[in-house]
């Protein structure tokens, strides 16, 4: 998939899909943007109407996607909520995903790099960090930035079997192929560890955010 493809794809889309639309990209797709030439062969995505929806507004807009990959070729999948994606909670990305292009009503944007290294460790093959590393790369990624995007998830999850593994993804990112994508100078022990120290629950520091939360709600 090139980004022409991405671009007709969304353009098809937005023919048949005339309301306000937020599309947060996701998988590699998002990789392509950055330069990717590793095959990717669907485009997957967030999607939430810009007011309020109902359960029919999921039936049109899959009945639109399909048109719209019927048009182009292109294969999609999409969510109303991409964190059920993965046991492990996604850092806040909603908030911070990034401008790419509008089609129509349809605005497209791009996690931010750290997120998006997170929403890639999930799941964690040899390819999702490829990913990571030319994204990276492109976006001037910084390893304190993944480090406190990844310990924010593992403090925000539930105890699973599965976050186990995904801690000793990141450990592995960091051991195996930091390097790679920071440059030699890079100490893997170092973001390791704050990584682990971010990762940590404090009770105290779960009490501050509840605090905050409560107070926003008030407002």
């Amino acid at each position: 998939m090139t980004r022409r493809e991405i671009e007709r794809f969304f353009t098809a889309l937005s023919r048949t899909w005339k309301e306000p639309l937020e599309v947060i990209l996701i998988g590699g797709a998002a990789a392509v943007l950055a330069g990717s030439v590793r095959p990717t062969y669907d485009v997957d995505f967030e999607a939430r109407p810009g007011g309020p929806s109902g359960p029919e507004d999921g039936d049109l807009l899959a009945s639109a996607v399909n048109r719209a990959t019927a048009a182009t070729g292109v294969e999609a999948q999409f969510s109303q909520d991409i964190d059920r994606w993965g046991e492990v909670v996604m850092p806040p990305y909603r908030e911070t995903a990034q401008r790419w292009r509008s089609f129509g009503r349809i605005t497209v944007r791009l996690l931010e790099p750290s997120v998006y290294a997170v929403s890639k460790l999930r799941r964690g093959a040899e390819k999702d960090f490829e990913d990571i590393i030319l994204v990276g790369r492109a976006t001037g990624l910084s390893w304190k930035g993944l480090a406190r995007s990844a310990g924010w998830s593992v403090r925000k999850s539930p105890m699973s079997t599965l976050l186990n593994p995904f801690i000793r993804r990141v450990d592995y990112f960091f051991r195996v192929h930091g390097r790679e994508l920071w440059g030699e100078r890079f100490k893997a022990d170092e973001a390791m560890a704050l990584f682990r120290q971010l990762s940590v629950r404090s009770r105290k520091r779960e009490r501050r955010a509840t605090s905050r939360e409560r107070k926003q709600s008030m407002v």
